[in-house]
């Protein structure tokens, strides 16, 4: 998935496979949409948005059908965790792909075990992912979204930040680092990642509601 992280429709929230990338499902909490693992929203663990990125760093790469259909596997969030994985580490493993498919692998890897309530593992896995491509913007996010579960905020602001000045067009980074900004009281901040987020995308619907939510609590 990463979920940059492709990126699944940012309207209005409803049931769908993540984004490309890093398979995930939408969800809505408190003004922000929440792109993740679908078994993870039936676990009520965390969420994050992006997802959808991280296969732009494969889309342009030529690979043989058999390696492609792994790599859907891999980001398949209909399938069971343990196929899931499987899978994915069959693509880590292979030191003779690509990287940038290696390193997609180990962030879905990675999305699957933060999910399953495993954040040292995950975060091995997105900080591996990082190593072999250092411009996966969805890598960094999820990493901050692993600092959230510690109750790091400003480290994860920062991998956000990170994310933000690899791909400054999505949306979905924007309202995420937002919604860091607003926990940590930087109202001012938030506001202005929401609406830099709507200036990306005039109707996405998290960045929208999130404004909202930020007016009415004044």
């Amino acid at each position: 998935m990463h979920r940059i992280p492709a990126v699944a429709d940012s309207r209005k929230p409803r049931d769908l496979p993540c984004a490309a990338g890093h398979g995930a499902g939408v969800r809505e909490e408190k003004g922000e949409i929440m792109r993740v693992p679908l078994v993870a929203m039936a676990a009520g663990a965390l969420g994050v948005l992006l997802i959808s990125q991280a296969a732009l760093t494969t889309a342009a790469i030529s690979m043989p059908a058999s390696i492609a259909e792994l790599l859907d596997h891999c980001k398949d969030d209909e399938i069971y965790n343990d196929e899931r994985q499987r899978v994915c580490s069959e693509l880590i493993d292979d030191v003779h792909l690509p990287v940038e498919v290696r390193a997609e692998a180990l962030v879905n890897r990675g999305i699957v075990t933060l999910a399953e309530g495993r954040p040292e593992l995950a975060m091995a896995d997105f900080e591996a992912a990082i190593v072999l491509n250092p411009r996966d913007p969805v890598a960094y996010a999820y990493r901050g979204e692993v600092h959230k579960v510690r109750g790091q905020l400003e480290k994860a602001r920062a991998e956000y930040d990170i994310a933000i000045s690899i791909d400054g067009a999505s949306a979905d980074l924007f309202v995420n680092r937002g919604a860091i900004y607003r926990k940590l009281g930087a109202r001012d901040k938030a506001r202005a990642d929401f609406e830099a987020a709507l200036k990306i995308e005039p109707d996405h619907y998290a960045a929208i509601d999130a404004l909202k939510t930020l007016t009415r609590k004044k």
